[in-house]
């Protein structure tokens, strides 16, 4: 029973969702509300046909892709940017519209500009995350004892010696946080853009399935995107926030 335990709420949601899934098909009947024994029989083939795990691949590769790129360029540009307080004031509205900006923004952009592609789903993750690493870096930056820093300076500690021992961990909380709010907006960036501006991914099928009206294959697409979602946030986002909380918590004992 031990090990069923964290298993349990998994569990009761698929139970409900069958029984949610069920009840719509009574309503509307199976074109529009397929049973849940329809979607898993579509979902399986789209299993056995190779076709769910290449394109759940392209759609976790240009996510986690266009993060890369935003963690890079953020982490540097907030390093720099919390070390220049007046950088970080006269950068702060740029990025705060980055930050409220809607992906369709960016997708309709990138469209435009380079047509259907990678290239539309790895900007679009770009642009959604690169703000959040960057103000987080920048606010762990700040966050930095000056005296420590200025005792570097008069000891005359190599820089990389500083950067190392005590700027990176103490920054390494805030990045943290920022990673794990980066990696669970990011594939739902890619998903979108996808849909919108890619011949190919997840996103892509749910939108070939849906001008089609094939209902069960959109409700399996569906699911397999949740069952992602729930995967990334079990095995990944959760263990890095409860390691940001773990690494902040020490940091202020």
């Amino acid at each position: 029973m031990p090990l069923l335990r964290p298993a349990l709420p998994y569990l009761v949601s698929a139970l409900l969702w069958a029984l949610l899934t069920g009840i719509a098909n009574l309503v509307w009947g199976p074109a529009l509300a397929p049973s849940p024994l329809a979607i898993s029989r579509a979902l399986a083939s789209l299993l056995f046909s190779g076709e769910l795990l290449r394109e759940l691949w392209l759609t976790v590769y240009r996510g986690l892709a266009g993060v890369l790129l935003a963690n890079v360029a953020g982490a540097l540009l907030g390093l720099a940017a919390g070390l220049a307080p007046f950088v970080l004031k006269v950068t702060a509205p740029l990025v705060a519209g980055l930050q409220s900006c809607p992906p369709i923004v960016w997708i309709a952009l990138v469209l435009v500009w380079a047509g259907v592609g990678d290239f539309v789903p790895v900007a679009t993750v770009f642009a959604a995350t690169f703000p959040f690493v960057f103000s987080n870096v920048a606010q762990g930056t700040l966050g930095l004892s000056p005296r420590l820093l200025a005792m570097g300076r008069l000891y005359n500690v190599p820089r990389l010696r500083v950067l190392r021992r005590f700027v990176l961990p103490g920054i390494l909380p805030y990045y943290l946080a920022g990673l794990s709010t980066v990696l669970a907006t990011g594939w739902k960036a890619a998903a979108v853009a996808e849909f919108l501006g890619s011949p190919d991914g997840a996103g892509a099928r749910i939108y070939w399935s849906y001008s089609r009206l094939n209902m069960e294959e959109l409700n399996a697409w569906a699911l397999a995107l949740i069952v992602l979602g729930l995967s990334l946030e079990a095995f990944l986002i959760t263990p890095l926030r409860k390691k940001a909380a773990s690494l902040a918590s020490r940091g202020r004992a």
